[in-house]
């Protein structure tokens, strides 16, 4: 499928980050574009955020389903990858969003499984996060790129779909250590 290889190719970032190409982007950018942004931290590792850009008011930065963008006009730190989100990728999104908002509130999802979540949260909309799969020892939950998509095997209240793409040790991608403890989340890089 065409959408999942391009989630794949966002998953596989440059080794450098090019900080040029990424800052003329972010200039470009206005609230509600429509971008796949490619994030890589220690605790999450590298993961894929799609979805419509959101200005925040508070930090007087762009945003993408929680993740900021930016700081001070300058690339965060975390982003290695910028994209726009073509409109057939777009479709292809939204069908598969209308086609999974029914269902099952329950998923089997395992450590280092490459997954893509869409994720429903009032103050950023309708976004997919893609990645690798982190269980937390310590509530027994399981999260993409910072967001919570299941504890003990039940769905998070905000996260309509989840679609294993493949499972733990089938896919070339780093897989970050399960999380035994939350210690300070000024740590945790979000």
């Amino acid at each position: 499928m065409a959408d999942d290889d391009s989630i794949l190719t966002d998953l596989t970032p440059p080794a450098k980050r090019n900080v040029k190409a990424l800052t003329a982007a972010l200039a470009d950018l206005q609230p509600g574009d429509a971008v796949a942004a490619t994030f890589a931290t220690e605790r999450y590792g590298i993961f894929v955020v799609r979805g419509e850009v959101t200005a925040s008011t508070i930090l007087g930065s762009f945003a993408l389903g929680s993740h900021p963008l930016e700081a001070n006009k300058k690339p965060a730190q975390t982003l290695r990858l910028l994209r726009t989100f073509h409109s057939a990728e777009r479709a292809s999104a939204e069908a598969s969003e209308t086609a999974a908002t029914s269902g099952s509130r329950s998923a089997t999802i395992a450590h280092g499984d490459l997954v893509r979540a869409t994720v429903s949260e009032p103050a950023y909309g309708v976004f997919d996060v893609a990645g690798v799969a982190v269980h937390s020892a310590v509530d027994d939950s399981v999260l993409v790129g910072s967001w919570i998509v299941a504890t003990k095997g039940v769905l998070a209240e905000r996260v309509r779909a989840v679609e294993v793409l493949e499972a733990a040790g089938s896919h070339e991608i780093a897989v970050p250590k399960e999380i035994t403890t939350w210690g300070s989340e000024a740590l945790a890089e979000v």
